[in-house]
Order: structure tokens, then sequence, then C-alpha cells
């Protein structure tokens, strides 16, 4: 890393002293020659001029500006510029608000975009049966928040970037560890740097090969510099709070951030890291689409590693320590902020599946419930856990619960003081939550008591000293996990030689076992008049030494490990396991509310450590994914009342219409200049009869529809066709993504809403 930083270093070299007046904190010094070089917008030897551009324009010869697009000068300074009609308002650059107020949703020039299952001009209508998830009973455990990971969840990196390390000029260090002398604002910013002093944060360490290269937007609050490190970049737009950056390649090591010469009196916050189109939509749009278009059909979201269940810190984890969305990262011990589970849970409408802190306090818990339930929407079922398997001595928590059981002299023993500490936590927080929500909790919140699957003595124990604690809680839980009776394990040293089919082989033999297994704590269920759940589930083919013997593993081994959770025959094998499930657990009259299956986990990168994820990383072509097809394959086949996509989406422009929509058993995609009364046929291509057609908007300036396909198992095409042409292409993921987040896109009418454009249509 040290030779890293000291070859490939890069940025602005920036010392303010040397200047006058510190150039204001309007511009760049150089220290060689003692002299300001002003930020776009600023000008004057010390840069004390403001031409008012307000980071979105550049100064003319007389001091005004010349404002971007979706801005104008309004004599003083440049504000946005809009047209808006019917008394809408608004609310950002050149894009108008909405005329009614989106109830359970978010506003896109004008229309508002409701969330999975609502309708309605003001997404007021509450309709399940247009839900992707719609009587589905499998779920996902999404991935955690870091610098390398896989899943990217945001479209401001910077949410995933890496806690500060420390830097000094001169010094060949790549962190010198001087935390101890700054001063920290409670947002994680960094109050004032001493001279020579510089904080530094990796993003995209790892999954910079597979994002969409191009021109990324930094903005900021307060005054500081900043440059950046370890891969090439040319500024284009460098103003007071905002920067536009183009980075044409960026490779496995990521992009290091870098800031210092902060302000104290007001120091550089809120840095907002956007990838490329997303500068317009993303306070009202934070998730990237690509992630939630991965997970739009599962039943329920576990948040486990989202949070950074295992492990959480601090202790006492108290709620005024908390990590809200405005913290410099959502990465760390503390987790991604619960505002951020409860939106995506809004958005897909997934029932959250929260674990609680294992060293959360009272008030904790209490603050943590009431947000949800002034927060989530009315629709959704809750499930509570106390934190992630307290059993594992591979956790804090089952450390920290053995001493509080020890502490408490519940038991002598101190792995069994730590299950009946775990029960006993469990019991009080559910009894928490039940007070919060009082008269509803009947009916929304569904506590949830796990202990070990594999040791089914040893969960027999805690639940008997569970006792009459029981019936606090809606569910009990265990994993579903198939290892194709320990292939790897126990036949390491034959494996590397072994086919594919022969490895299937062992996981098919291994399905009576599984079965026998979901019986039984189906049996233990019903003992207890309680449901069953599964918190996590799938392949888990891996050697397993490196998380015994700290790393050490067979790479023969671990390659043929890898290799057959990527083969196409691991399709065959989810399937089997999820169906065995749906037959014993999932279509079981005791399975009201639960019977689902929470595969682990949403995204991830195999390794010696496991290949625990169903994608390696977010915007994979889910059709090359085998355990992707295999799960989907399965939900097709099984919810068949769950839509693959809405069934008429329409776009209003003047006297134009355009529109994609069920007709004649089939999808068609067409527009229309007579108010829906004849239409011509856009012949989208590639369709097939199986496929829905999702008009997803129509940017008045490029005159481009967006046009995506979506399959049985909805993986997507993404298609653009020009009117003004008359031709189609075809984009990647990421780019059809970037270009419908234009300021010039005309969204789709909202769900359910066809004035009128319908009449021939099955919507």
């Amino acid at each position: 890393m040290e030779s890293i930083v000291i070859f490939l270093l890069v940025g602005i070299s920036t010392t303010l002293a040397a200047c006058p007046n510190n150039c204001h904190y309007n511009g760049i010094c150089n220290q060689a020659k003692s002299k300001c070089s002003c930020y776009e917008g600023f000008h004057g030897t010390d840069c004390n001029g403001d031409c008012g551009c307000n980071g979105h324009g550049v100064c003319l010869k007389d001091n005004s500006c010349q404002c971007e697009q979706g801005w104008r000068y309004d004599g003083n300074q440049c504000v946005w510029d809009c047209h808006c009609s019917d008394g809408a308002k608004c609310i950002a650059p050149g894009e108008c608000g909405c005329k009614h107020p989106c109830k359970m949703g978010n506003c896109r020039n004008g229309q508002c975009q409701c969330w999975n299952g609502y309708k309605g001009q003001d997404c007021s209508t509450y309709d399940p049966k247009i839900m992707m998830n719609y009587g589905v009973k499998v779920g996902i455990n999404l991935g955690g928040i870091n610098y390398y990971s896989s899943e990217v969840k945001f479209v401001d990196i910077a949410k995933q970037s890496q806690e500060w390390i420390t830097q000094r000029d001169g010094v060949r260090e790549w962190n010198t560890n001087e935390h101890d002398k700054i001063k920290w604002l409670s947002n994680g910013y960094p109050a004032y740097l001493p001279s020579g002093m510089k904080v530094c944060k990796l993003i995209y360490r790892g999954f910079g090969i597979h994002e969409e290269t191009g021109n990324y937007t930094l903005l900021w609050d307060g005054d500081g510099a900043i440059s950046f490190q370890l891969t090439r970049f040319t500024i284009l737009y460098h103003g007071k709070g905002r920067m536009v950056v183009n980075f044409p390649t960026i490779k496995a090591g990521g992009i290091g951030i870098t800031i210092r010469d902060i302000n104290p009196k007001n120091p550089l916050r809120n840095l907002r890291f956007l990838a490329p189109g997303y500068e317009q939509v993303n306070d009202r749009f934070p998730f990237h689409p690509l992630f939630l278009e991965s997970i739009r059909r599962y039943s329920e979201i576990r948040y486990m590693d989202f949070y950074a269940t295992n492990g959480h810190g601090p202790e006492p984890t108290t709620w005024s320590s908390r990590h809200d969305p405005k913290f410099h990262t959502q990465a760390g011990n503390q987790g991604g902020a619960l505002e951020y589970m409860i939106d995506i849970s809004n958005r897909l409408g997934a029932n959250p599946w929260f674990c609680i802190p294992h060293a959360a306090d009272d008030n904790y818990i209490q603050q943590f419930a009431q947000m949800v339930k002034n927060k989530l929407r009315p629709d959704l079922k809750i499930f509570v856990e106390y934190s992630n398997e307290v059993w594992n001595g591979i956790f804090r928590q089952t450390k920290y619960t053995r001493e509080k059981g020890m502490a408490l002299k519940l038991d002598p023993q101190d792995y069994r003081a730590g299950m009946k500490y775990y029960n006993q936590r469990s019991s009080e927080i559910i009894d928490i939550w039940n007070r919060v929500f009082g008269a509803t909790a009947a009916k929304r919140v569904f506590g949830l008591w796990a202990w070990q699957t594999g040791y089914q003595a040893y969960y027999d124990n805690a639940i008997h000293d569970l006792g009459n604690r029981v019936h606090k809680f809606k569910f009990i839980a265990i994993t579903g996990y198939f290892d194709c009776l320990g292939v790897a394990k126990n036949h390491g040293a034959e494996l590397p030689k072994m086919t594919m089919a022969q490895i299937q082989k062992y996981c098919k033999d291994e399905l009576p076992k599984k079965g026998d297994e979901f019986k039984h704590y189906l049996k233990v269920a019903k003992d207890h008049g309680v449901q069953l759940a599964m918190y996590e589930g799938g392949p888990s083919v891996m050697e397993g030494s490196a998380i015994k013997f700290s790393g050490k593993s067979n790479a023969n081994v671990t390659a043929k490990a890898i290799a057959f959770n990527k083969d196409p025959l691991i399709a065959e094998s989810v399937e089997d396991v999820l169906k065995l499930w749906h037959k014993i657990v999932a279509t079981d009259p005791i399975s009201k509310d639960g019977g689902f299956f929470n595969y682990f986990s949403s995204t991830g990168t195999p390794s010696k450590y496991g290949s625990w994820g169903m994608m390696e990383y977010t915007g994979q072509d889910p059709k090359t994914v085998a355990k992707y097809r295999g799960v989907h394959k399965f939900i097709t086949a099984t919810y068949p009342k769950a839509p693959n996509g809405p069934k008429c989406t329409f776009v209003k422009h003047g006297a134009i219409s355009y529109g994609c929509y069920h007709t004649g058993g089939h999808f068609e995609c067409g527009m229309t200049d007579n108010h829906g009364r004849t239409w011509n046929n856009l012949n989208v291509p590639g369709v097939k009869s199986t496929d829905v057609l999702v008009l997803d908007g129509f940017n008045r300036k490029t005159d481009k529809l967006y046009i995506r396909i979506t399959d049985s198992i909805t993986t997507s095409t993404y298609h653009v066709y020009t009117t003004k042409t008359h031709s189609w292409n075809t984009l990647s993921n990421f780019k059809y993504y970037t270009e419908i987040a234009s300021q010039n896109l005309i969204a789709p009418l909202p769900a359910g809403v066809y004035d009128g454009l319908n009449g021939h249509a099955q919507c």
C-alpha cells in the first residue's frame, strides 16, 4: 500500500497559509508562487470576488455568472430554472414538483413514482396484487456496507466509504494513526486539522472494475480542499462545494479521497460522491437502481449484515451514539442508518427483519421501535430478532451474552449462562416493541427466536429454558444451508478431480437429510404453538478451514468449490432445496405468516471463506448467474400471482403519448397522437411472449424512450428508442439508469393512472 501511495498519489497541491487571506477558502493556493487559483465562480487575487455561480456556472467578464442547464442568473446568483404549472414548485434544477403530495412514493418531474404496491395520482391507494413480491415466501439477507463491498447500495458512493485514516506531508506512511490529535464533529468529519495533516478514505475498493466509468459529481458543505489518490482522473469543473470529475478507469484499488486545509470556522462536511448521472435525484432516490432491481421480488429483507449486527458497537449501544444518514459513512461497526433500512422496505414493499444490537439499552430499543412505527408503511410486518447467532463463538455477541449471563449468575457454565441471557434479553426486547406498538402489535410485530440448527439437542435445551416465554414470539427460526453432505470438507482430496455432476450428486443425496431436519423443526414449532421461519439458507459448499483456522485453506479445494457455486448445476440444487422447504414448511397450515426461506446472501465476492452471495456484484447480469436463476425460477413457478412488472406504463408529452401495455395476451409498446384511440406499434426488438415491457421514461431533449424488457425470471434487457430517427439501441444496465436519471426525463404516469390511454389494453 505504501508504494502505491508514493507512486500513484495525484491530486491538488494545496497549502492555503502561503496565500493572501487564505484565498478566502474560495480557491487553491500555489504555495511556490503564493498565488490563488480561484474556484469556478470566484475572482480576484485572493478569490474574494463572488460571481454568484453557487457551484453551477462560470464567471463572465462582467463578473456575473453564466449558469449551467437547469439554472438561471437572477441578477445576483444562479438559482433553479423551472417553468411549473398548476401551482407546482421547483424541487430541483429544471424540475417541477408534483401537484399532489406523493404519500407513498417520491416525485419525479411532476409525476409521483409510487412504492411497490401503491397506486394513484398521490400513491395513496394500496393494491398488493400489483406487487412483484405478492404472496412470495422467499426473503433475502443483504450484504454488509463497507468500502470494499461488491454490493453498491447507494448512488452516493461516499456512504460506503472507509473510516478516515490520517496522513502527513512528507511522511511515507499510509496511515499515521493520529486520530487522537484531531477534534471530530458528531457527524464523523474533522473539525480542524493540524498543519501538514490530512485525512483520507477509500471507496470502490475491488468494485471499481465493475462500475460505469464517467463523470462523477462531488458535493460538500463548508470549506476545505479535496484531492484524489490511486487512479487517473480529470477535473472538469471545480466550484465551491461542487466538483465534476471524470474517472476514465477505476481499477481494483479503488479511489482515495483526501481532505485537508479545513476551515475551522466552517469545516468541510456532508461530502457526497455521486455516481454518473445521479446528482439531480440522489436526495429523493438514494439507492442504486440496480441494487433495488436485484432484490425487488423478495418478501422479507433481513438487515443483519447491513446493520453490522455481528460485533455491533459501541457497548453499551445507546441511541445518542448511533449513526444517522448524515454520518460521513454508513460503513463501520454501527452499521447503516435505520432510516435507510426503513426506506428500502418502503420502496420495495418488503417486510423488514431487524436484528437488534446485542448491547442495545432499553431506550435504544424503544427509540428504534418508535421510528419504525412512525416511518414504516402500514401494510408491512416487522420481524424482530435479538442480535444474530449468539451461540456462535466467532462473534462478539456470544462473548457478550456469556459475560452478562455469568454476571447475573444465570448458570455456572458460561455457555449456558449466555443461552439463558439470550432468552431473557430476547423476551425483554419483544416486550418493549409490543409496548411501543400497543394495540397494533399483534398484527405488525413478529418476534423471532433462533438457536443453533445443527445441534438439535442444544436447540431443544435452549427452547426448554425459554419456557412459557416462547409465547412472546411468533416464530422460531432455523438455518437452511446445504453443503452437499460436506463434499468439500469430507472429500477434499478427491474434490479437485470431481466433475460438477459428481458434486451435484452429493447435493441430491443430501435432500432426505434436509427434509428430515425441516420436519423436525416444524414439529418443534407446532409443539410450542409458534410458526417456523428460516433466517439464513442457501448453498454452503466450501472447505471451511479458512474460517476455522485463521484463513488457512487448500487452494485447489477452494477453487473447485467456487467453480461449483458458479456452475449451471448449482441452479438446480438451489431450486431443489427451495422446493423441499416449500413442500414441508411453506405450505403447512401453521405457516400463515411464516414459512419463508431467507436466502444468504444477496451479493458477495467468492473466496476461501465461502461463496455466499447469490450474485457476485451489483450490476452483474442475472441471466449469467446460476444461483439467481435457480431462486427466481422457483419464485416464478411457485408464486404465479406475483407479477413480473406493471401491466401498463404511460408517458405523456404534450399532444403525444407513449406506452407499454398488456394487450391480446402479450406486451407491446406504441405511441399515439389522438389520446389513445389508435396506437402505432414501436416493434420492440427481441421480445418473447412471456416478457413484460416497462416504459421507464422519455427524454424531452434527446427524444429517447427508455424501455426495459423483463423476462419470466425478471432479468432485464435495456432498450432505447429514438423517436426522431426511429432507431433502437441496447444499453448496459449502468448506462441505462445513468441516462434515465437525467433532469430532462419525463417520468411515467403514477402506477394505476392511465388518463384514458388504456382503452385498448388490459391494465
